[in-house]
C-alpha cells in the first residue's frame, strides 16, 4: 500500500511511518524541509507546504493519514489558540481538496483528533458514540472533524482518530513525567480524581496502520488503552516502578494561575474506552498500564 503521512516528523507520524516501511509498505513522508535527510525509513519525501491553498501532492497515496498541527503544550495565548485552530481545521480544509484534486484520489484518510473531543466528563465511561464536549478543545476538535470529512463526499473512506495521551520514550508525555519523578518533584495534578486516557506508543502506531488496512472501518475510533486510569494512579504507579515518592502534587488554582485554559486539558476528565478497535478485534500489546510503563522505562 502507497501510505502518505503528514505530521511524519513527529512522535507518532514517526513510529507509524517506521512500522508501515518495516511491513513493507511504500510510504510517503510529507516535510516542510524535505532535503532535511531526518527521514531515513521513508520511501518517498513530497513537500508539505501548509500555507498553500493547496499545501500537498496527494496523487499515487492509497491512505493519506494526517497528523499535523500546532502542538498543544504552552500557554493558549489567543495568538495560539488561533495556531492550534488554522493548524488543524483550516489546514485539514485545503487537504481534503488536495485529496479531490489527485489522480487518482486515496481511498482513505485518516486523520487525526483527540480525546479533548468530549470535554471533561468525570466518570462516565466514553465510547466512540458520546457526544461532543463544550469547551475550546472540543470545539476545536469537533470543528476538526468536521473538516477531515468533507472527503466522504468525493467517496473517500474518513476514519477520526481521538487520541489519548500518547506515551513514549522520544517525546510527549512521558519523558517529562519521568524527569519530574526523576527530580523528587512528581506527583499527581489537582486532585488526581480526573480519568487519563493513556496509550503505549507500539500501541498507537499499530492501531493507526490497522485502521489503513480495515477498508470496512471510518468514522471515529478511540486510540487509548481500554483500561483509563485516573492521574492519580497513573501517579501511583509511575512512582512504584521508578521507586521514587509520589508525594507532591500541584493544586488546580496554581495550574490554572500558570497555565490558563490549558490547564483544562490536564484537569478535565475523560474515561475513555477504545470500544470500536475491541470490537472489531484489535489486539492491544499493552493493555495495561503496569507493563507499560515497565516497557518504557526498560
Amino acid at each position: 500500500m502507497n501510505i502518505g503521512i503528514t505530521g511524519a516528523t513527529g512522535l507518532i507520524g514517526t513510529a507509524v511511518g517506521r512500522l508501515a516501511a518495516d511491513e513493507g509498505h511504500h510510504v510517503i513522508a510529507y516535510s516542510r524541509r524535505p532535503d532535511s535527510g531526518k527521514l531515513p525509513w521513508a520511501s518517498e519525501v513530497r513537500p508539505f507546504h501548509t500555507e498553500d491553498s493547496l499545501p500537498l501532492d496527494a496523487s499515487g497515496v492509497d491512505c493519506l493519514i494526517h497528523l499535523a498541527g500546532e502542538p498543544v503544550l504552552g500557554r493558549w495565548t489567543a495568538a495560539k489558540k488561533q495556531r492550534i485552530k488554522e493548524s488543524r481545521v483550516d489546514l485539514t480544509q485545503r487537504i481534503t481538496r488536495c485529496l479531490a484534486e489527485a489522480s487518482p484520489r486515496p481511498a482513505s484518510l485518516l486523520c487525526g483528533s483527540a480525546v479533548g473531543y468530549y470535554g471533561s466528563c468525570g466518570d462516565q465511561i466514553l465510547e466512540e458514540t458520546a457526544g461532543n464536549g463544550t469547551d475550546i478543545l472540543a470545539e476545536v476538535c469537533r470543528l476538526w472533524e468536521d473538516s477531515a470529512r468533507r472527503a466522504e463526499q468525493l467517496g473517500i473512506r474518513v476514519v477520526r482518530l481521538r487520541t489519548g495521551v500518547v506515551l513514549g520514550k522520544e517525546g510527549g508525555a512521558f519523558p517529562l513525567m519521568r524527569f519530574a519523578f526523576d527530580w523528587g518533584v512528581g506527583g499527581r495534578l489537582g486532585d488526581g480524581r480526573q480519568f487519563t486516557p493513556w496509550i503505549h506508543l507500539q500501541d498507537e502506531a499499530r492501531m493507526i496502520l490497522w485502521a489503513a488496512q480495515h477498508p470496512t472501518l471510518s468514522g471515529p475510533l478511540n486510540l487509548s488503552a481500554p483500561n483509563p486510569v485516573t492521574n492519580a494512579e497513573l501517579t501511583r504507579s509511575l512512582a512504584s516502578a521508578m521507586n521514587r515518592w509520589a508525594f507532591m502534587h500541584a493544586p488546580k488554582f496554581v495550574l490554572k494561575l500558570m497555565l490558563g485554559e490549558m490547564s483544562t486539558m490536564l484537569l478535565g476528565s475523560q474515561r475513555v474506552v477504545p470500544a470500536r478497535a475491541l470490537a472489531e478485534g484489535f489486539v492491544f500489546d499493552f493493555p495495561d498500564l503496569g507493563d507499560a510503563l515497565t516497557d518504557l522505562l526498560a
